[in-house]
């Protein structure tokens, strides 16, 4: 028994040497390659990549290239220097060079830029289409290595409709599988674009989304201008009265002018849970009551107290009668000069400074904190499981 364990201790050696110095047990340099952890993954998740059986101490430059439905092709390029064992381990290296700076797993994706070359019109169903993306290696000496993955935004079996209904205009994504589901309305900022994308991610999470389009769009206003609210006050409507909706949760989620929209809306109407406000804006500029404009003070925009109107136009309006509503008291700094807006809940409207903060109602529902950096309120609504 003493000379088949030599014979197998020897076998084991040759093994190690091989992924420990990128051999062979014959000795001869293994191929170079590119391992990734998974070859199909969710866009919003990390791939491990990683090289081996490039020349130790020498730098490679890797190259990564994705195609996206539209035929458009981006492209970032990092160079590494391989360990001693010929190995480039980009989730725990920073490159030496290239499009990003640091130690960043996914840097490659993030810092990727547009090649040039014209794009064909998004296809409608782009969201639940593959991503395909190039990884590329190439050292100093000639070495070469590649390999593909596929990335994609709507998982397996999630479903995409287009809404068409009760005067809404947008687009569905259900989680794969039957059953009822916690809801999310996503509203995009001052762009006017349906926000598939969002929705295609939050629907791979288990979440039915509704991505509401409420400008710019066929049927609907042409400019961001008194966007009535009863329209969302529908859209809320329409998704609770579905049968795939749980009324476990509906929350909203907007960016940026959408941003603002969504805390108007979370202050609104109590059937949202839930709000997800990214990057919204430091200022409500008026809201439209029964065809008039809120009195409130442009400090931001001219020197004088005037209507709303005169300073900004107001993007949001509300029709709803007086008796709808129960009327708020607000709390202002002596040198403003507010007309409290009727809510069914507590509001808050934030200004370009925390002193400019106007409070709605006896007392606030929602804790406010204020981000230095932005020097804006934020209206943090509890989380609901």
């Amino acid at each position: 028994m003493v000379e088949p364990t030599r014979r197998w201790f020897g076998i084991g050696s040759a093994a190690l040497a091989a992924m420990v110095y990128g051999r062979r047990a014959d000795g001869e340099p293994m191929p170079a390659t590119i391992v990734v952890d998974r070859q199909t993954l969710p866009i919003d998740s990390p791939v491990a990549i990683e090289l081996r059986g490039f020349p130790p101490g020498r730098p490679v430059t890797l190259t990564a290239t994705e195609t996206f439905p539209s035929g458009s092709r981006w492209q970032a390029r990092a160079t590494f220097v391989a360990d001693e064992s010929g190995r480039i381990d980009v989730a725990h290296q920073a490159p030496v060079s290239g499009s990003y700076d640091g130690v960043s797993p996914m840097g490659l994706f993030w810092s990727m830029a547009r090649l040039p070359g014209e794009a064909l019109p998004i296809p409608a169903d782009s969201m639940t289409r593959a991503f395909r993306a190039r990884l590329e290696a190439t050292s100093a000496e000639g070495v070469e290595a590649a390999t593909e993955l596929e990335r994609r935004v709507a998982a397996p079996g999630v479903t995409r409709q287009p809404i068409r209904t009760a005067g809404l205009v947008g687009t569905l994504f259900l989680p794969p599988g039957e059953g009822r589901f916690p809801a999310v309305i996503v509203v995009g900022g001052g762009g006017g674009a349906i926000e598939e994308f969002k929705a295609a991610v939050l629907a791979s999470h288990g979440y039915a989304a509704l991505a509401l389009a409420y400008f710019a769009q066929p049927g609907l206003p042409r400019g961001l201008v008194n966007i009535p609210l009863e329209y969302f006050e529908g859209a809320i409507a329409w998704v609770r009265a579905q049968p795939w909706f749980s009324d476990r949760l509906l929350a909203v989620w907007g960016d940026s002018r959408g941003g603002e929209l969504a805390l108007l809306l979370g202050a609104t109407f109590p059937e949202i849970g839930a709000v997800m406000a990214w990057a919204p804006s430091p200022a409500t500029p008026g809201l439209v009551r029964h065809g008039h404009f809120a009195a409130i003070r442009c400090r931001f925009f001219r020197r004088t107290t005037r209507p709303a109107i005169r300073c900004r136009p107001s993007n949001w309006a509300v029709r709803w009668p007086t008796r709808r509503s129960t009327e708020a008291s607000c709390a202002m700094p002596r040198r403003s000069s507010v007309r409290p807006f009727r809510s069914r809940r507590s509001a808050a409207q934030s200004s370009s400074s925390p002193a400019w903060t106007t409070r709605c109602g006896r007392h606030p529902i929602w804790p406010i904190s204020h981000s230095a950096g932005w020097k804006r309120t934020v209206i943090r609504l509890p989380s609901v499981t």
